[in-house]
């Protein structure tokens, strides 16, 4: 049975027709991955919310209806996942920006808890001390005034605790490297909230997806996204501003790669529109697929359309349209995606596809609408 109106919800309610919305979709999901974390810190029952709280920020992140219709209409409860509890404060962010469950836990915590508390060896108590001796509220920090020697003069550390924080920061730093893999399902549903994210950018874009998950492989790594713009550098500073990023682990002019709340990797390249077909086929990979294509254009191997050798290298392409224009002036047939990582690990099925005529005509292929019984599916 659900509980009765209270006043703040009737406020929030009635502040719905005079009030601008505070924060997007994102942002919101953002403030409800950090009261998750925060609850999954205090253990406990808490972790329970905890869940109710991902649930709630993937449900709000991946929705394609406009959110303030939604609340407007009352009906954020109707959504799979969310409650009374967790539409109150969906609503509050939405109008005010602000999150009375997250004020509140907070308080109980230092600053930079949820980052500094993945460091092992390290209490909310230390990480308290630490923010209150030297302001520390990040690992970058926390490894810097280590390096200094700060630490060894704070209360309850010392000369062996300081050495030993170094180790583990050092080893930690290890362990972020190791890849994350998701299964592809999650993986596609995170790269189309980030694809949602860039298109808001105020220059118009075109976005493919790429890596291992372009490749349709059933884990994936890193979630790799490439951009097309005319303003590269800027698309990139819009997407650092994604709410749900929580760490940065390389930046340049137009690329990056960083993490998001759920431990997703995420790199984004950003290119002009003579670029992205050579960016779309380096990103898209396979490593090994990759080097076969580099060996075929720096050797001049590559078959010309009447079965002769070709010149040209990869330094002297036109600049392509699309990939298949690339495999084509290097005189091969297009090589799909799903099927690249495949194809580099037989030398004899390569070959055949260095081929630029293909093997079976297209005009030769006829589909046959086949339908199986529904029995054999359930």
């Amino acid at each position: 049975m659900r509980s009765q109106p209270n006043l703040e919800t009737n406020l929030v309610l009635v502040s719905l027709k005079v009030m601008k919305p505070k924060l997007d979709k994102f942002a919101i999901a953002a403030a409800l991955q950090e009261i998750a974390a925060l609850l999954e810190l205090k253990g406990g029952k808490d972790r329970f919310k905890a869940r109710a709280y991902q649930t709630g920020a993937r449900v709000i992140a991946g929705m394609s209806e406009d959110l303030g219709a939604v609340i407007k209409a009352d009906r954020l409860t109707s959504m799979r996942g969310i409650g009374d509890a967790l539409a109150s404060q969906i609503k509050q962010l939405y109008l005010t920006g602000e999150s009375s469950v997250l004020r509140g836990l907070k308080k109980e915590f230092p600053p930079g808890i949820i980052e500094l508390s993945g460091v092992p060896g390290l209490s909310t108590a230390k990480i308290a001390a630490l923010h209150s001796a030297l302001g520390i509220t990040s690992v970058a920090e926390l490894k810097t005034a280590a390096e200094a020697g700060k630490i060894k003069n704070i209360k309850g550390f010392g000369a062996k605790t300081e050495q030993k924080l170094l180790e583990t920061l050092a080893s930690h730093r290890q362990r972020e490297k190791k890849e994350q893999r998701l299964h592809l399902h999650r993986a596609l549903g995170t790269a189309e909230q980030i694809s949602n994210y860039l298109a808001t950018f105020r220059d118009k874009i075109e976005i493919e997806f790429a890596g291992s998950l372009r490749r349709w492989k059933e884990t994936v790594g890193t979630i790799r996204l490439v951009a097309k713009t005319k303003q590269p550098a800027s698309l990139i500073e819009h997407f650092l501003r994604f709410p749900l990023i929580v760490g940065v682990e390389a930046q340049a002019k137009t690329s990056c790669i960083v993490r998001l709340a759920e431990g997703a990797r995420v790199s984004v390249i950003a290119v002009p529109p003579q670029e992205f077909a050579l960016a779309l086929l380096t990103e898209t990979g396979s490593q090994a697929h990759l080097v076969k294509l580099q060996q075929i254009a720096n050797n001049g191997k590559a078959k010309s359309k009447r079965g002769k050798v070709s010149t040209r290298g990869a330094a002297r392409l036109s600049a392509p349209k699309t990939e298949a224009e690339i495999y084509g002036q290097w005189g091969m047939q297009y090589i799909p995606p799903e099927l690249r990582e495949e194809i580099c690990s037989r030398s004899k099925t390569f070959r055949a596809w260095s081929i630029a005529t293909p093997l079976i005509p297209t005009a030769s292929i006829r589909l046959k609408r086949w339908r199986a019984p529904l029995k054999q599916w359930v």
